[in-house]
């Protein structure tokens, strides 16, 4: 892992001069201590579009206006400090376009607190921090202060874009101007610079373990068992850092609030460097999203109170991956991904990820932020959107029913993005499934937002067992082995034991392998604590991987079907609810029939996607005959 080194960063313009031994408390004074007589910046000194008087001259009754393409601003700090100690910097207007690409930098940060700890002293998103901007006074977020005060530390004076000082957030015109080309604002940047906040305690312990871990080989690392601190091989590879203290540390890093920004996906995945400051030290981003990925395969969530924060690093890389291999779909992929994002705004759960496909998306008005338009409308018009541009109904797996929505007005169909939770089977594409076969995609939008698919029914939900959420904290399980008990008494041919643990892992194995190759219905045993003997060592391993991939998707109940089938759904699902195989669909939709219908012919409200146990390669097709299903 490298640390600030006095080195020279990018080849030419990072001068780093750290004091390992000074913390610094980035003490800037509050607006009521700055002298009443400076005056308060004006983003009319800088406007974004100016006039240009060789473009007019000689054209007799014109007042016009010459638009640069992308206008934008950038920020430069000074080293000198300014009245009452106080940061000074300048900022002026530039244009975005080829002369510009790769002389300055984009700044990717926080507006309020970075960690629960700063929350509960104060820390806020408020812009109550002073900064002398073009000799007046601009006033920033505590957390912004604090970045730029590290910056001029760290002697950085280059151009750099800030999204709280190069627009006027009090100008919903040109800040919806702005969100359209941040895209290119950072993928133009010559570097991204990640501000994860000011350092704490847990800082310098989450570097050093980073460090040993990244001195591994990927061999020695795959071995790694993380929090195993009572481990020899462990200790053996990484030392002291082998400790709950360390490993606590890293994940409290990862629990940082920048990992869980919408914005940050954008800002991240267009970068080309990237650059990952907390308080004085520095962090490879490689490294972050490689410790991420592994702790993400190993680790089960039960491991730490602090949820799955640790997987976030190897979640962004995998959405700038998909950017970078073509994959199709990138808006929905990103979409599913980064569900448990947080945004102030609802509208920027989908507004944040535009820039990742606007470069292809011909125009649409769906695809350009309307800060005014209604949130219903905007998931509406963006889930037409994703089916149109599509050729699977693949979106329509991730409308999760009424315990899911939060916005009111939105069709069953299309998905409440602000519910920030892991939802679904937890596999981004659903690639591995087949339901439908190989028959193409129907979909058609009519009136008033009904959508009509084709498809047939295959059976009807009789029973609703616990969500998979409530038996992990529980370990009581109780009610799923009654499930499994009323379907070997009423169908003694079939295995459902090996259907049951199946069940409840989705059938993927390690790697995304399907169907799982090895027997685990054991090792469901012993992590539940209902064998009868001592597991050994062995069994006790096994148990382990079970529970890391049975918590990998928690946000779903064990269900079963009047035909003597087991699934896994969404929790919306009800006693009563219908299964249907419909066309384009890689796994099969609940349905719900709604109270009225158009005409003679019944509508539904879609419910969720599931897993049906041996339904998922087509297996239903044949003989049947697919009929329309009106969606409202």
């Amino acid at each position: 892992m490298r640390c600030f080194n006095g080195c020279i960063l990018l080849g030419k313009h990072w001068i780093h001069q750290i004091r390992r031994d000074k913390h610094s408390d980035y003490t800037q004074p509050n607006i009521s201590e700055v002298d009443e007589k400076l005056e308060q910046f004006s983003y009319s000194t800088v406007p974004l579009h100016v006039r240009d008087d060789s473009f007019v001259a000689g054209i007799e009754g014109h007042d016009a206006l010459a638009r640069p393409s992308k206008p934008f601003r950038l920020l430069r700090i000074f080293p000198t400090i300014g009245l009452n100690g106080l940061l000074e910097c300048h900022i002026r207007t530039a244009e975005l376009n080829e002369t510009q690409i790769g002389k300055y930098d984009a700044l990717s940060y926080t507006w309020g607190p970075t960690t629960q700890h700063e929350e509960k002293m104060g820390m806020n998103a408020e812009r109550r921090h002073i900064i002398i901007c073009n000799g007046k006074q601009l006033s920033v977020t505590e957390n912004l202060s604090n970045c730029l005060t590290q910056l001029r530390e760290n002697g950085y004076y280059r151009d750099l874009w800030v999204d709280a000082i190069c627009i006027n957030q009090d100008d919903q015109n040109e800040r919806a101007e702005q969100v359209s080309i941040m895209g290119d604002v950072y993928r133009s940047a010559e570097c991204v610079i990640v501000w994860l906040g000011a350092a704490d305690d847990s800082t310098p312990l989450a570097n050093e373990l980073l460090g040993r871990l990244d001195k591994l080989s990927n061999r020695n690392l795959e071995t790694i068992k993380p929090q195993a601190c009572d481990n020899k091989h462990n200790t053996d590879l990484l030392g002291s850092a082998n400790s709950h203290e360390h490993w606590n540390a890293l994940v409290s890093l990862f629990e940082r609030r920048w990992f869980t920004r919408a914005w940050v996906v954008q800002e991240l995945v267009l970068a080309r460097e990237t650059n990952v400051l907390c308080g004085r030290y520095e962090f490879d981003w490689e490294t972050l999203v490689s410790i991420s990925d592994h702790m993400a395969k190993q680790t089960s969530v039960n491991t730490y109170a602090k949820q799955c924060s640790f997987k976030k690093p190897a979640k962004l890389a995998a959405v700038k991956q998909d950017i970078l291999d073509g994959t199709g779909k990138i808006l929905l992929r990103s979409l599913i991904r980064c569900r448990t994002y947080e945004a102030s705004d609802p509208r920027d759960k989908v507004y944040s990820l535009l820039s990742l496909v606007n470069h292809r998306s011909n125009g649409d008005l769906r695809l350009n932020p309307h800060y005014d338009s209604n949130i219903a409308d905007i998931y509406t018009g963006i889930a037409e959107y994703l089916l149109e541009d599509s050729d699977d109904l693949h979106v329509l797996a991730h409308a999760e029913g009424d315990k899911f929505r939060s916005v009111e007005g939105l069709p069953s169909w299309a998905p409440d993005w602000s519910v920030n939770k892991d939802l679904g089977l937890r596999i981004t594409g659903y690639t591995r499934y087949k339901a439908a076969g190989q028959l193409p995609s129907f979909q058609e939008i009519r009136d008033k937002h009904t959508l009509v698919l084709s498809g047939f029914k295959l059976d009807t939900i009789s029973r609703i067992g616990e969500t998979k959420e409530y038996v992990n904290e529980t370990k009581d399980c109780s009610d799923w082995l009654d499930m499994r008990d009323e379907l070997e008494r009423e169908y003694p041919h079939r295995d459902h034991k090996d259907a049951f643990w199946r069940t409840l892992l989705l059938d993927t194995g390690p790697h995304g392998v399907v169907p799982i190759k090895k027997p685990w219905e054991s090792a469901f045993e012993v992590w539940m604590k209902r064998c009868s003997h001592e597991p050994s060592d062995k069994e006790k391993e096994r148990a382990n991987e079970y529970e890391t991939s049975f918590t990998h998707s928690l946000n779903l109940c064990l269900l079963r079907t009047t035909g003597g089938h087991l699934g896994c759904g969404t929790p919306s699902s009800k006693k009563g609810d219908s299964v249907w195989i419909v066309q384009g669909s890689r796994v099969p939709l609940i349905l719900r029939p709604t109270s009225s219908g158009i005409g003679e012919q019944t509508t539904y409200n879609l419910v969720g996607g599931t897993y049906l146990h041996g339904f998922m390669q087509g297996e239903a097709l044949e003989g049947r005959e697919f009929g329309e299903i009106s969606l409202v």
